[in-house]
């Protein structure tokens, strides 16, 4: 809120000493359309008011609002529906001859000026914010926000100075943004200024360059901008030094001639153009050392689980420092794109494996191979392997004819192929051929309804050739396919309640069914009868009534596990 202060003349300038004025009350603030003030301390006569004079116009001319009788009396409501700006001072009434009435600052009904922030900097891992006060007098205090993952939040209120230090940041984990705004004794408040954000530093180790490479946020919302940024850096403990200054505008600094095994410890500060004002980021530290290649790196197995999800498992030398692991993945052994990234854990495992439940083995080959970056940003590229494509199809003759990919194995050579066929959840091998065979055909029995969906799967057996020239006997397996039977549907064309054939239902041979309904309409196309259920079969009745003989349409609507529908529709004769 401001504050104006208004001379103000009655005719003619007197100077007076403090003790032949008469003090105004103390204006506080203006909240809403009520303005606040403290009592004075008048002993020259008797009290008549304190008068609230107004206007809309900072210069004037300023009229009368009100007189407040009541000595007491700390507060003044003025009604302004409009909410229109005002400007008011007050001014004590009291019954001393020869005394001048001194007037209160002048307040509006606005709220207090922003109180820019200079700067916000890391010291010693908190952050230091500093601010420039409000223009406007009546500010008593400033309260400091830090933006959160759950909004702005208040995290204190300064009354003295226009510095505050923040112990419970994380400037060394995450940039930290900051707003601080003036308060008066209203609890009124300025508006948010723009935000002031800490200068986040990273900083990777290029043991390749003999070099750490820096990158941070530039600092914002400066009035005047950056104008140059300065690189801090101190060897084994030693004092920071100036290494480098750089442009205003640059978020990375290469920070370069390592000596093995040294630690540096590295910051950032940026200085505003014309001010002088600095910002210093977080303080990393890091150790220079030597990478460790990737050596020996190929592609041990790619198999396909019982839950159609890939495993793919490679081998590498264990202490390989490396800062990422990509799978990549191909439908035909070119074009690779990554799958998944991921930071692995040194030392390295000899054997590693990742688990791809996104892949889908069942629609065709899948590819593979193992990518990693070490922290020379060299990349490395493993050996391929693809999974076994297994489809299959049912011929006339009740036969299941199975085809599949061959193994697909860098350095591997395949020994045979076995297949396996899986009945009531119960897998069993029903025939081996050699590595150059990819079919095979397996006879069914057409009135074994547990053979209406039969799954099968490949077994691959080869010899892979490792890196050190060992050899590893691997066994991979294909996705499962499944080959259901097209369902059958027998109707009778007549049916005798009262005889021998006392219910009408048709005779459903293989097939695995999802739903099933047989709706019976009578000549005139009314429904007499309906079925969920094939062992639902129709009596000749409609409710309890019995329908006379004669000839009924029925419409068989039948859905399949796999989705397939199938739908059959016909005559019945009703004998009575």
């Amino acid at each position: 809120m401001k504050k104006f202060f208004t001379i103000v003349l009655f005719g003619f300038i007197f100077t007076f000493q403090l003790s032949a004025q008469i003090q105004p009350p103390e204006f506080l603030c203006v909240r809403g359309d009520t303005l606040f003030w403290n009592l004075p301390n008048n002993n020259c006569g008797p009290f008549n008011s304190y008068e609230v004079w107004g206007s809309q116009n900072p210069a004037g001319p300023f009229s009368l609002l009100s007189s407040v009788t009541n000595p007491a009396q700390d507060f003044y409501f003025f009604a302004n529906p409009g909410g229109e700006l005002w400007y008011f001072y007050l001014l004590s009434n009291y019954d001393c001859p020869g005394q001048t009435a001194l007037p209160s600052d002048t307040l509006d009904n606005r709220p207090p000026d922003i109180s820019p922030i200079q700067s916000v900097s890391v010291i010693d891992g908190n952050v230091l914010v500093t601010w420039e006060p409000s223009l406007s007098p009546e500010v008593f205090g400033y309260i400091v926000y830090r933006e959160t993952p759950v909004g702005v939040v208040p995290i204190d209120t300064v009354f003295s100075g226009n510095t505050y230090q923040d112990i419970n940041g994380a400037p060394d984990m995450q940039q930290e943004s900051y707003f601080v705004k003036a308060l008066d004794q209203c609890g009124n408040t300025s508006i948010f200024d723009l935000k002031h954000s800490t200068i986040f530093l990273e900083g990777t180790l290029n043991p390749c360059r003999q070099s750490i490479e820096l990158s941070w946020n530039l600092y914002q919302n400066w009035p005047n901008g950056i104008g140059e940024q300065q690189i801090w850096a101190s060897v084994n403990g030693s004092a920071p030094a100036l290494a480098e200054t750089i442009s205003g505008s640059a978020p990375a600094f290469e920070f370069k001639n390592l000596n093995d095994g040294d630690t540096y410890c590295v910051f950032v500060q940026a200085v505003e153009a014309g001010t002088g004002v600095v910002s210093r980021s977080n303080e990393i530290c890091l150790t220079a050392e030597i990478v460790q290649a990737v050596k020996d790196f190929f592609i041990k197995n790619v198999t396909v689980n019982p839950n159609n999800e890939v495993e793919i498992t490679w081998g590498w030398n264990s202490n390989a420092e490396i800062k990422e692991v990509q799978i990549l993945s191909s439908n035909q052994n070119s074009n690779y794109q990554p799958i998944n990234s991921q930071v692995p854990q040194l030392p390295l495992p000899a054997e590693a494996n990742y688990l791809d439940s996104s892949a889908q083995p069942d629609a065709g080959s899948v590819f593979y191979k193992i990518q990693t970056l070490d922290d020379c940003d060299s990349l490395a590229l493993s050996t391929y392997g693809s999974t076994i494509f297994l489809s299959g199809e049912s011929l006339p003759g009740n036969v299941n004819q199975l085809s599949w990919t061959p193994l697909t194995l860098q350095n591997a050579t395949v020994s045979n192929y076995e297949i396996y066929k899986i009945i009531g959840g119960s897998a069993s091998s029903i025939g081996t051929v050699s590595n150059t065979t990819t079919t095979f055909e397996d006879g069914f029995d057409p009135t074994n309804l547990a053979e209406a969906q039969a799954c099968y799967y490949i077994l691959a057996k080869s010899n892979l050739t490792t890196p050190d020239g060992s050899q590893l006997t691997i066994l991979s397996r294909s996705n499962t396919a499944c080959i259901e039977q097209d369902v059958r549907i027998l109707v009778p064309n007549a049916f005798a309640p009262e005889g021998f054939n006392q219910r009408f239902r048709p005779l459903i041979v293989l097939g695995d069914l999802a739903s099933y309904e047989m709706r019976i309409f009578d000549r005139y196309g009314q429904e007499v009868f309906i079925s969920k259920t094939p062992e639902d079969g129709w009596n000749g009745k409609k409710g309890v009534k019995n329908l006379p003989q004669g000839v009924y349409v029925y419409q068989i609507r039948i859905t399949q596990t796999s989705g397939k529908q199938t739908e059959k529709r016909g005559t019945v004769l009703l004998i009575r």
